[in-house]
Parts: C-alpha cells; structure tokens; sequence
C-alpha cells in the first residue's frame, strides 16, 4: 500500500518551508545528511499530515520504485495502530517521519524502510527489525516492547535510550552485542523459525491472523 493510501489528510508542502520545519537530519539522528542520499535528487515537496493519526486494524505501508514520486512523509502527531504495522520499502528510500510517538500491537520493519520517530515507540507483542543497508529506524524518545528480534545485522538501528524489551536473536548480531540477547527458538514459537529468510513473512501472516507469535 502507497502512503497516500491508508490514510487521508495529507498536505503538500513544499521543499523549503518543509525542509525547515521537519529537519530530517535531525529526525534521523544524523544519519541523513542530505534529502539527495535518499532520493538521488531533491524532492518537490513534503506530504504532510497534521495532527493523530489512529488506524484500526492491520497497517501496511511502503512503496516500490516509480510507483509513487519520490518526497517525505511527515504525521506531525502521533500514531496509533490497533493491531499490526508492517513498514517495507524495496528499492526506494521513502521515509516516514512522525514527530511525535508511535504505538502499535506489533512493529515490523523491514528492507529499505526509513522510520524516525521524534517521540516514543511503545509495542505491546513483537517489534522485528530487517533492514538493509539503506534502512533506518530512529527512536528519539522511550521505546518498549514485548520482544526484538533483529534478524538482518544490516542497516541502522537507534534508540535514544534503554529500549525496554526481551532482546532477541537467530545469530550474532552488532545491534545485539552488547546485550544478553536470548535465543529466539526459546520466545517464538517454532513454526516461525527454521528459514531465516521466511520467518518476516510468517510472522506478519500470524500476526494478521491474530495468531500468538510470542510463547510468554
């Protein structure tokens, strides 16, 4: 789903006015120096999205190259998922920037994803991180979850403070290396594991179908 899609509201800004009032650099810790790391280019504008944003069910979000034009997206609040949340992009570098703290029941994020988050990340049950080497996840203020599991040891993971959750692990990891990390064999349940390269996909289908993922 194209961000324009699960969500209505959304306002033009355009790059300079933009720029000034949503530093992405900031946003990311640093790690976006310059909008053209990302895009290759400048974009036009910022879509914009003021005040909460709250969305009942499953969301998924992301976007494949020349599907959408390439720009930031901004929630200028906060937002809440009451369920799942699966953010992934593929080949694009589209990020998602909300200023202030995102709650969701789990949190997937994964590929090429950019999410920064200016405020706290709280998910009740799992929060998965699959990133490449272009993509981020940037936690400026408290961050809690059930459990994390870090699956890739690519891409860009940050949390202001303590995250408060049950670190977890299929193989060593730089995220993870200075934590007591668990095995995930001994949290999730086995159907989850075995193929690395599946597990993303069938946890997000438990999860949608309101399926335990977590054994306690």
């Amino acid at each position: 789903m194209s961000f324009e899609e699960w969500s209505t509201g959304w306002e033009s800004v355009p790059l300079a006015e933009a720029a000034d009032r949503y530093d992405i650099g900031e946003a990311s810790d640093t790690r976006v120096e310059d909008l053209e790391e990302l895009f290759g280019d400048e974009p036009e504008c910022f879509f914009v999205h003021e005040g909460d944003v709250t969305i009942d069910g499953p969301l998924v979000i992301g976007n494949d190259p020349g599907l959408a034009p390439d720009t930031v997206y901004v929630i200028d609040g906060d937002l809440t998922v009451n369920g799942p949340m699966r953010f992934v992009n593929a080949d694009v570098y589209t990020p998602l920037y909300v200023t202030g703290s995102v709650t969701a029941e789990h949190l997937m994020s994964l590929m090429d994803s950019n999410l920064f988050i200016g405020g706290s990340l709280t998910i009740g049950g799992l929060l998965m991180t699959e990133l490449s080497d272009m993509g981020m996840l940037v936690v400026h203020g408290a961050a809690s979850a059930s459990a994390w599991l870090e699956t890739w040891d690519r891409g860009e993971v940050m949390f202001a403070g303590d995250l408060k959750a049950r670190r977890l692990r299929v193989s060593e990891g730089r995220y993870l290396e200075d934590a007591d990390a668990d095995d995930a064999a001994d949290i999730l349940f086995p159907e989850f594991l075995g193929d690395n390269e599946d597990v993303a996909e069938k946890l997000w289908a438990a999860a949608l179908d309101g399926r335990p993922i977590l054994r306690q």
